[in-house]
Parts: C-alpha cells; sequence; structure tokens
C-alpha cells in the first residue's frame, strides 16, 4: 500500500494535556478565541499539498480535536501514513513532540516535520533535544519549500537539503538549515480539507457562536456566524528596520509581504463563498504597513462586494498601530473596506515602559522617550477616532517589562485604568487583553532572558536596572540550550532577572486589578 496521506497537525497547548505545569495565571478557560478559527497557516500547507495526486493530506486541528482521537487516528493509519507534520509554538511544543513520539512508535517509517515559530527561533535546541523530528523548517514563507519536500519525499527520490529552502536537517552529526528565500503570500485555500478526517467546521462555528457572534451583535448590531482568518499580507512596519517590539518572537521573511488589490479582493470573496462571514485579517499592522494595498482595494471594489448592502458585507477585523488608527484618514479607510474593529496592542501606560518595550516606530537617532510619550497620547487619540468612524477597539496590555520598577508598574496602573474608563466610556473597546509579559523564543525578551550582557546594556540605555549579577547568570544558566519552554515558569524568571524590585505575584495582582476594572467599566475580557 503507498505511503500517501501527510497529516498537518495543529498541536493543542501544552498545559491542557500534561499534568504537572504550572497555570497560575493564564488559565485556557479564560480565552476562547484559540479555538474559534480554523489555522491558516496549517490549511495553507494541506491546501498546498492537495495540487498532488499522489497525496492525500489531511488536517488536523489539535485545539478542537481530542488528542487521544488524533493519535488513535495515527495509529489506525499508520501504514498509510508518509509524513506527520507539526507547527509547534512554544505554549504547544511538547504536545508535538508528543505527537512525533507516538507518530514514531506507531511505525518508525512515518517522518516527522515540524515548524512555526518556536521551532525556527530554536531549531537546533529541538532537533539536538528531539529524535523523534526528522525535518524542520524555519521561517512562516515555507509553503512551497514544503510542499516540495514531502513530494520528494512521496516520490521516494534522494533528499538534497540545498534544494529546500529553509530547511533543517541532520548531517554528519549535526543540526544544520538551508537558508531560507522569500516566497509570494499563499492564497490557494481549499476550505472543504478541514473536514476530511475529523469533522472540525462545526466545532469552530460553535465556539465562534459563544461570545464573538453575541458580541459583535451587542456592539454593532450585526448578525456573523462563522470566523476565519484571511491572510492578504503579512509583516509590520517595524519589521522594515529589523527592529520588533520586544515581546514579538515573529520571523518574517521579508518586511512586507503582500498580495495585489485584485488578489486580496480575490481571498476575501473565496472566504465569503466558503460562508464565513467574519473575516480575520492576518496581517500585523494593516493601516501603517499595508496603506498602498488597501488604498488600491477601495479604489477597485469589485462588484459582488459593491452589490452588497454594507450591512451584508462580511465584517472585517484585523490588527493596527495607535499611531495608524489615530489618522482618521486611515481609520476611513479602514472602514470604508469593512472593517470594523481592530486589534490595538496599547501594551503599557507610562512612555518610559513602553520605549523598554521598544513600542515607538522611529530611525537610529530617534528620541525614543520623548517618542514613547507621543505614542501614549496616540492611545487616547485613537479611542475618539475609533469612536467617531463606529470603529471598536480590542485593547491588549501587557504587564511587566525589562527594568520594571514599582513606581513604573503603579504609573502603568493608573494610566491603563484610565485609557480603559475612556474606552468603556465611549463604547469603543469591544474587549481588553491583558497578560504578564512571557519571553517568547525569538522575542527581544527572551534574549534578556539568556544573555545578561543584552539585559544589562538595554537597560542602561533607559536608565533602568536589572538584577545582580548573580542572579542574572543563574537564571541564563537555567535557559540556555532548552528546547521546551513553559510559559510560566519563563514569566517568573523574566520577572527575578530583569525587575529586581518586583516579585511576579505583583504582576499577577496587577493584571488582576486590569481585569477587575475593565469589568466593570463593562468591558469583555477576551473574546
Amino acid at each position: 500500500m503507498p505511503r500517501d496521506l501527510v497529516l498537518v497537525v495543529v498541536p493543542p497547548n501544552s498545559n491542557t494535556v500534561i499534568t504537572g505545569r504550572l497555570l497560575t495565571v493564564t488559565r485556557p478557560e479564560e480565552h476562547s478565541d484559540w479555538s474559534d478559527f480554523l489555522c491558516l497557516g496549517a490549511l495553507s500547507l494541506v491546501s498546498s499539498l492537495a495540487a498532488n495526486p499522489d497525496l492525500e493530506p489531511v488536517y488536523v486541528d489539535g485545539t478542537i480535536t481530542p488528542l487521544d482521537d488524533v493519535l488513535d487516528y495515527i495509529t489506525a493509519h499508520a501504514d498509510r501514513i508518509l509524513a506527520v507534520c507539526l507547527g509547534m509554538l512554544t505554549a504547544s511544543y511538547e504536545a508535538g513532540v508528543l505527537i512525533a513520539r507516538h507518530a514514531k512508535a506507531a511505525d518508525a517509517r512515518i517522518v516527522t516535520v515540524a515548524g512555526n515559530d518556536h521551532f525556527s527561533s530554536l531549531a537546533e535546541a529541538c532537533m539536538n533535544a528531539s529524535s523523534s523530528l526528522d525535518y524542520g523548517f524555519v521561517g512562516n514563507e515555507v509553503v512551497g519549500s514544503f510542499t516540495d519536500l514531502i513530494g520528494a519525499l512521496r516520490a521516494g527520490v534522494p533528499i538534497d537539503p540545498a534544494a529546500f529552502p529553509g530547511l533543517v536537517y541532520r548531517a554528519d552529526g549535526r543540526v544544520h538549515t538551508t537558508a531560507p528565500r522569500a516566497e509570494p503570500v499563499f492564497s490557494g485555500y481549499d476550505y472543504t480539507l478541514v473536514d476530511r478526517a475529523f469533522l472540525q467546521t462545526p466545532l469552530y462555528t460553535r465556539q465562534f457562536g459563544h461570545r464573538i457572534a453575541p458580541r459583535i451583535h451587542e456592539l454593532l448590531g450585526r448578525t456573523v456566524t462563522a470566523g476565519v482568518p484571511v491572510d492578504i499580507g503579512r509583516g509590520c512596519v517595524k519589521f522594515a528596520a529589523d527592529d520588533a517590539c520586544s515581546f514579538c518572537s515573529i520571523h518574517p521573511g521579508l518586511w512586507r509581504n503582500q498580495l495585489g488589490p485584485a488578489q486580496a479582493w480575490t481571498a476575501i470573496e473565496a472566504a465569503w463563498n466558503a460562508g464565513y462571514d467574519y473575516h480575520y485579517l492576518t496581517a500585523d499592522e494593516l493601516p501603517l504597513t499595508f496603506a498602498q494595498l488597501l488604498t488600491g482595494m477601495a479604489a477597485d471594489a469589485p462588484a459582488w462586494w459593491s452589490a452588497l448592502a454594507e450591512d451584508e458585507r462580511p465584517l472585517l477585523v484585523g490588527y493596527g498601530r495607535a499611531d495608524g488608527i489615530a489618522d482618521p484618514r486611515k481609520t476611513a479607510l479602514l472602514t470604508s473596506l469593512g472593517v470594523r474593529q481592530i486589534m490595538i496592542g496599547m501594551d503599557a501606560g507610562a512612555p518610559l515602559s513602553l520605549a523598554a518595550m521598544n513600542k515607538p516606530v522611529g530611525g537610529q537617532r530617534r528620541d525614543v522617550l520623548a517618542e514613547a510619550e507621543k505614542l501614549y497620547e496616540l492611545n487616547s487619540t485613537a479611542i475618539t477616532v475609533a469612536r467617531d468612524h463606529g470603529m471598536l477597539i480590542r485593547a491588549g496590555f501587557v504587564v511587566g517589562h525589562l527594568g520594571m520598577t514599582r513606581g513604573l508598574l503603579a504609573e502603568n496602573l493608573e494610566r491603563i485604568l484610565a485609557l480603559i474608563t475612556e474606552g468603556g466610556k465611549h463604547g469603543v473597546f469591544s474587549a481588553v487583553d491583558v497578560e504578564v509579559l512571557s519571553p517568547q523564543p525569538g522575542a527581544r525578551d527572551y534574549t534578556y532572558l539568556t544573555t545578561p550582557d543584552a539585559a544589562r546594556q538595554a537597560a542602561a540605555k533607559l536608565g533602568l536596572t536589572v538584577a545582580d549579577d548573580a542572579t542574572l547568570a543563574a537564571v541564563s544558566a537555567r535557559w540556555a540550550h532548552r528546547d521546551v519552554v513553559m510559559p510560566e515558569d519563563a514569566m517568573r524568571d523574566y520577572t527575578l532577572a530583569v525587575m529586581p524590585e518586583i516579585g511576579f505575584d505583583d504582576l499577577a495582582q496587577a493584571r488582576a486589578t486590569i481585569r477587575s476594572h475593565a469589568k466593570s467599566c463593562g468591558v469583555v475580557i477576551g473574546e
């Protein structure tokens, strides 16, 4: 029997399937939207593989399909499975390795392939720690290279690593990586593939109907029934100068990679025709990074869109920065395209805190503190502009950062609570997300955890301090060369290393205070 089955698996969060993980701050039950939408990255791989008639690709989302069902499927079809491919985030890495080990135990001839942000950041450590991982890919623009690798495995031809950009492999007892290359944004999605092996679309729809649909109806009077991510462009204005926010762990292939206006409308139409009326635009920042694309779309709206009444069109949501939404022209452009909710990472209150998170946009000679003060003011302006244009804001806040002091924590609380009061009073905030800063591999904050000199130098530039040398060295030793990063353990050690005035419980209490205040202002926590 030919091996033609290829499973592309979204692993569940490890702390939902592996016992003994700390869950004192952010519990899975506090969030719903992780299981409200299909995983577009996994679907792009499955859809691309489907073009090969010798393959039967299978989309599996372990966040909604029970892990035991996934493992049983692998066992039952082991003699047909060519590859099990796993998209690993930091929160799901251990669960992904568990699935890979199970596949190898079911049939050692199954090839396992890893990818996504966590693996991209710690590829060598992951490959060295997990013999159950055969190959991996680094970066996000790897659909073509991945598809070529699986095709070569199916054809049984020798694998030449140089032929697969972004490939991580073993040779001569070492882990190697073929240099990645840029590729176009993938847009050939086949939504029917979501239910090829497991009936998953109804589960997404049910989850979507729990909170998002009622909340949108309450705030906008719009009826939406099913949501889906739509990728018309990826990137962020901060990536242009390799100057990402300190907590950002994304690996961009290009600082901006996008479809053309006509292609973007085609992608939206395909999702609309598949029954999705709530489109979650995946771009990390819309109004500043993709203004030209959005302007082109507005200038040439397709007939099918123009024929629909405004309240009949798909409702679009996306990401933005406060300095983009504070510009009335950019916000008007977004609303003209049907974008009615924008997610803004307001993140902090104190300007010095925004600077510590590297939030401001600017060149090498910028006055970071002056720009951070302006950015805080633009958070408030964005609320007013959004209100005037009928735009909802889902606001995100982060508690903790490099060098945070008790005074900064108090100032952040005061200013964040003021922003929430303002957003709640005007009915602009659809939801508030607030988390203790979790250093993710690939982000500057994780570098501060593992590299004491980087933490000292970054703090000194802002007149802030970190822990003593012995503490920094001890924390660094705990995290050096690790493949498993348990988020809450990382949060606690990050607090110990770079916030010597503050205890982790202080951050957890601040988070609780912000959540409680939001609720008192009638603002939903999460969505």
